[in-house]
This record gives structure tokens, C-alpha cells and sequence, in this order.
């Protein structure tokens, strides 16, 4: 795939979000800022495409290479919204 990740400005994170959370595919991510004006803050993960980056679906947005530094874990009560 010939895909770019798109260049988003990490934000602070503690060092156990990277530690605890594992990426896995067919997994929910929170986009730590949307992709676009349109699209939504959460991301699909669809396959790991190397190293840190996935392959990700996002809503009103489309396919995207994700970095570790663009998402982190969705809460159990964001899951449930």
C-alpha cells in the first residue's frame, strides 16, 4: 500500500498507556486529534503495518497509517457510549 501517515502532534501520554496497551486488529482506538474537520476522534484498527504504524479505518475519514503516537486505548466507558 502506498499510504503516508499523516503528521499529527503527539501529545504527553503517561508511559503505562504505552507499556499496558497492546494494538491489536479489530480494535477501537481514540484518535489523540481527528484526522480531519470532518472525521471523528476514534480509529478501526484493521492490520499492523510495520514496526508502530497500522492500517486503520476512520469514519468520515477513510483508510489511514496510524503511528503509536496518534491513538491510545479506549476507556471501558468510552466503549460503552
Amino acid at each position: 500500500m502506498g499510504f503516508s501517515p499523516l503528521p499529527v502532534s503527539p501529545r504527553t501520554t503517561s508511559t503505562t498507556d504505552f507499556a499496558e496497551f497492546i494494538p491489536q486488529a479489530n480494535s477501537w482506538v481514540k484518535l489523540r486529534e481527528p484526522l480531519s474537520a470532518y472525521s471523528t476522534d476514534e480509529a478501526l484498527l484493521l492490520c499492523e503495518e510495520a514496526g508502530e504504524q497500522w492500517v486503520a479505518w476512520v469514519p468520515d475519514f477513510g483508510v489511514a497509517i496510524l503511528g503509536r503516537h496518534q491513538y491510545y486505548r479506549l476507556e471501558k466507558q468510552e466503549l460503552a457510549s
